[in-house]
């Protein structure tokens, strides 16, 4: 049996970046136009990439790794042209093709799959399906060799905290942005991208002392709780490595099973950071909320998504969390029967259950939630009404006077993120429907 292999999310394969220049120029190069014959046979890719040379680079990947070759001069391992490849086929991979690789990467697969087949023969016991079981000598130490970097790039984390607020957060915004950078670039050494993510929003905040101190203790609490992970529940222990970049393991959640129901698509939102945009598709079915995950890279367009609005039958995994909400689907989703939405919740409502959310899990980006009726109140700076209290509102103009248009004056019902500072809409209830807005891939 050919064995096949889980996809790679992007951040877990800029973890395997070896320096944060090899990332970004893995990101920058993560688009098919500066590519050759992309092709995904089973088990590998490979593709020639356009350098400053007459010839271009050919790249292999062996997914078992997954490993890179290239013909490129670079000493790095992975070298970035191989980043590159994972991160194309993480977010194209209706653009390669199966064609077979060129001799010399056949060559080094098969050379490859020799090696670990003689290997696996000689050391590990076969399963009672006759396949190797993986070493789990080798697991361990693989796991231990990435937490131990993981503990240093959080140790170097902390120090640099503690010089920020002995300094005076007043003096923050005078530190040039190379500050921020390099301690990003040292945690993606470090195999913490999460943590690295984190460091790079804290220019966001420079104006606004509150909003900087409460992100800043996020970050602090990630330096906090990792030397204590063993006293953790797993829930627990699972937001805490997600909060850092440890990747999902997609199979494990798959193989747990999930919720097999009639869901509802309540809209979609997008965030880019560097070349890497993330689209979040929200579903609901009675009290369960899930979060599908989508990521593109090299602003190349997603894959068709579930069309917001619509009702579709789908088993949904839920990854393990304290407060679960990331999700996987199981399998391809139906269109159904709509059924009836819930009513929506007050703004008061909203914080307390968000609240709740981030009292099990503080990393909670952001949740989701039926809102209203609320009223628009348009301005400099957009808000929303209802008789509990009033909450900021964000989004692109198209998609704010939208809604101002369609309410013409009267309380709407909005489906919305709310990431603890503002609200998103993404979706608005008119006309008994759910009608999706058109958020641009960079709000």
């Amino acid at each position: 049996m050919t064995p096949t292999f889980p996809p790679l999310t992007p951040d877990a394969i800029l973890a395997l970046a070896p320096d944060s220049g090899s990332a970004a120029n893995a990101r920058k190069l993560a688009t098919s136009a500066k590519w050759q014959n992309l092709h995904a046979p089973v088990g590998s890719l490979w593709g020639q990439c356009q350098g400053s040379g007459k010839e271009p680079y050919l790249t292999g990947v062996d997914l078992s790794g997954p490993v890179g070759k290239c013909s490129c001069p670079s000493r790095k391992f992975p070298c970035k042209h191989a980043l590159a490849l994972l991160l194309l086929h993480a977010s194209q991979s209706g653009d390669f093709g199966t064609a077979a690789p060129p001799e010399s990467i056949q060559t080094w697969l098969d050379g490859r799959a020799k090696r670990a087949e003689g290997t696996e023969l000689a050391q590990t016991p076969p399963t009672e399906e006759g396949r190797a079981a993986p070493d789990p000598a080798a697991q361990v130490k693989r796991r231990a060799a990435r937490e131990k970097k993981v503990t240093e790039g959080l140790d170097a984390l902390q120090t640099f905290l503690a010089d920020l607020i002995r300094d005076g957060l007043a003096h923050a915004p005078a530190r040039p942005y190379s500050d921020w950078d390099t301690q990003a670039a040292r945690l993606v050494d470090a195999q913490a991208p999460g943590a690295a993510r984190l460091v790079r929003q804290i220019p966001e905040h420079l104006g606004h002392p509150a909003a900087l101190l409460s992100h800043m203790s996020r970050l602090h609490l990630l330096t906090e709780a990792w030397p204590r992970r063993d006293t953790l529940s797993a829930p627990e222990q699972t937001d805490l490595r997600a909060a850092l970049g440890f990747p999902l393991d997609s199979a494990t959640v798959l193989e747990r099973g999930g919720i097999r129901a009639n869901w509802t698509v309540m809209g979609q939102g997008y965030t880019e950071e560097d070349m890497l945009t993330t689209r979040r598709t929200w579903l609901t079915s009675g009290d369960d909320t899930a979060l599908l995950l989508d990521f593109s890279a090299g602003g190349r367009p997603f894959s068709p998504a579930l069309p917001a609005g619509v009702t579709v039958q789908a088993e949904v995994c839920f990854a393990p969390a304290s407060f679960p909400q990331r999700a996987l689907l199981n399998s391809e989703a139906h269109a159904t029967r709509a059924g009836s939405l819930p009513d929506g919740i007050t703004l008061d409502a909203l914080l307390a259950r968000h609240g709740a959310a981030l009292a099990l899990n503080p990393w909670l980006d952001r949740t989701a939630h039926l809102t209203g009726p609320l009223r628009l109140l348009p301005g400099e700076s957009w808000h929303v009404q209802d008789r509990t209290g009033r909450l900021p509102l964000t989004g692109n103009e198209r998609a704010l006077y939208t809604l101002l248009a369609l309410g013409g004056g009267e309380a709407l019902t909005l489906y919305t993120e709310w990431d603890g500072a503002t609200l998103t809409p993404l979706s608005v209830l008119y006309g008994g429907a759910l009608l999706p807005l058109r958020q641009t891939e960079s709000t």
